[in-house]
């Protein structure tokens, strides 16, 4: 497995903005007299709140677009022969995807979204930079789209295609 993801600021910061709500909350919560156990607590929900609004409804909305491509396929069937995981990006976040290459299909997706497309469908690849490390930028034939759907790229997946390298 070849893992692309990096270190980037935007990370750090929302791991930071977690903690900051958490604090605020507690603080305000103390400063009005609530008692402390009250204030933990009012602190802890919101920090799931905002974990839920930053991240997870997130993540359900690129499964879905994700799932929009190629046919399902299962976990094990991804997970048999190498593949590279890495940060993509979708509607201005940075989203996890795993793909591989086997045969004439590409295999991509993240857990319990796993998808299988053929690589005859794939209209045009482009290798870009993002957050410094590569990705693919595919535009499949015959599906239109409000989001690009990107993969992580790799030696791996490079040898096997022909592609154009982006700007």
């Amino acid at each position: 497995m070849e893992v692309n993801f990096p270190k980037h600021r935007k990370v750090g910061n929302t791991f930071v903005l977690f903690f900051a709500v958490g604090f605020l909350v507690l603080a305000i919560s103390l400063a009005l007299g609530q008692k402390i156990w009250l204030s933990a607590l009012l602190s802890i929900f919101s920090m799931v709140v905002f974990f839920y609004l930053k991240v997870i409804r997130h993540r359900g909305k690129h499964a879905k677009f994700l799932d929009s491509f190629g046919t399902s396929i299962s976990n094990s069937t991804f997970y048999q022969k190498e593949y590279a995981i890495g940060a993509v990006p979708f509607s201005n976040r940075f989203m996890s995807c795993c793909s591989r290459i086997e045969g004439n299909q590409l295999f991509f997706g993240r857990p319990k979204h796993y998808r299988a497309l053929d690589l005859e469908k794939i209209h045009r690849i482009e290798i870009l930079k993002c957050l410094g490390h590569d990705i693919a930028k595919l535009e499949v034939q015959s599906y239109k789209h409000e989001h690009t759907l990107y993969i992580p790229w790799s030696p791996l997946l490079a040898d096997k295609v022909d592609f154009e390298i982006g700007t």
